[in-house]
């Protein structure tokens, strides 16, 4: 099994979310001696930009139109970013919330891998319907404040459950931890017990 995980942290060593699905992998990793993992930050990764020659080569089968030099360069290095993921059997996502959502650059890698009739397309009735092969998705999410269940206001769970089940990743399981602008002190013991929670998990991934 080949492992991705997405961090969507700009925090490094001092990322909570980086720290608590670094604990997960490690016990994933010892279990599963056999299985590689791959890290993609997305902070650091060299991804496109989703600029107008992108925009422009996305829409251009959709109306017939074709692509010029310069949209073919652009699109064929989003379709890299896209078959990095697809050719991992199981992802990992970690990521904090921002503002209620996620941290614009995990937004960005997000919008280059949904493409149309690449990753979701239509079916006979003209619904839409995901392309990818379903897979394993754990979520590591941590965010300052505590949500009620399906809160209206968390874009960070729900939108990534929506998003990955839009391009058919529905075998997905999430790991939620609040409360984490702490005191020093305290902050060091509330990510220990959410390392040791994210441990327990491991074990089902």
């Amino acid at each position: 099994m080949q492992v991705l995980h997405v961090i969507g942290s700009p925090k490094g060593d001092a990322s909570a979310s980086t720290r608590v699905a670094g604990a997960f992998l490690d016990q994933y990793c010892r279990e599963n001696p056999e299985d590689s993992v791959t890290t993609l930050d997305v902070w650091t990764a060299d991804l496109p930009e989703y600029d107008g020659e992108l925009a422009a080569a996305k829409l251009a089968p959709l109306i017939g139109e074709p692509l010029t030099p310069a949209q073919v360069a652009a699109w064929d290095r989003v379709l890299g970013v896209i078959e990095t993921f697809a050719n991992h059997s199981k992802i990992v996502i970690s990521t904090p919330m921002w503002n209620f959502a996620l941290p614009y650059k995990l937004k960005h890698y997000i919008d280059l891998l949904v493409q149309p009739g690449v990753t979701f397309g239509l079916n006979d009735e003209f619904e839409h319907v995901g392309l990818l092969e379903d897979r394993p998705v754990q979520l590591i999410l941590t965010r300052s404040s505590a949500f009620a269940d399906e809160s209206p206001d968390d874009f960070q769970l729900r939108y990534l459950i929506h998003i990955l089940g839009f391009m058919g990743l529905h075998d997905v399981n999430s790991l939620v931890f609040e409360g984490t602008t702490l005191p020093s002190a305290e902050r060091e013991e509330f990510l220990d017990r959410c390392c040791e929670q994210s441990r327990l998990a491991a074990a089902d991934f």
